[in-house]
């Protein structure tokens, strides 16, 4: 397992063409190395449209406590957690699409607490006929 240290805040906004963010070589993308971050408590992820992975593995953050995330739509895993349950503040549409490992791998759907923004509203459609 390789650890990067003592990051704690990972933000990044606008970057159009940001495919990964810790890419790995190809021999440890192979082996599926486990990259830790023991101190990771906060993701905020903004306008990446091509981000597909955080890690170019699989990544282990124990004491990640909230994930935020706009206009991310081809990122599709988050990291895997240790016993508390992060806040992910998101879009709806964007959590329907994640793909998820069995909850033994502190990787499923049900170790999260999914939130929506308090800007998020609802699409209201007009109650009977708009056409006269």
């Amino acid at each position: 397992m390789t650890t990067l240290g003592n990051l704690e805040t990972l933000e990044i906004v606008c970057c159009g063409d940001l495919m990964g963010i810790f890419p790995l070589d190809p021999k440890r993308q192979e082996k599926e190395t486990i990259i830790n971050f023991p101190e990771l408590k906060h993701i905020h992820l903004h306008d990446l449209p091509k981000l597909q992975r955080i890690c170019g593995s699989k990544m282990f953050a124990p004491k990640l406590e909230t994930i935020k995330t706009r206009g991310c739509w081809s990122l599709r895993c988050l990291p895997a957690v240790a016993k508390q349950c992060p806040e992910v503040d998101r879009e709806k549409e964007w959590w329907d699409i994640l793909e998820w490992a069995e909850v033994d791998a502190n990787h499923h759907p049900s170790l999260y607490k999914p939130s929506h923004s308090r800007y998020y509203k609802k699409a209201q459609l007009p109650r009977g006929t708009v056409l006269r």
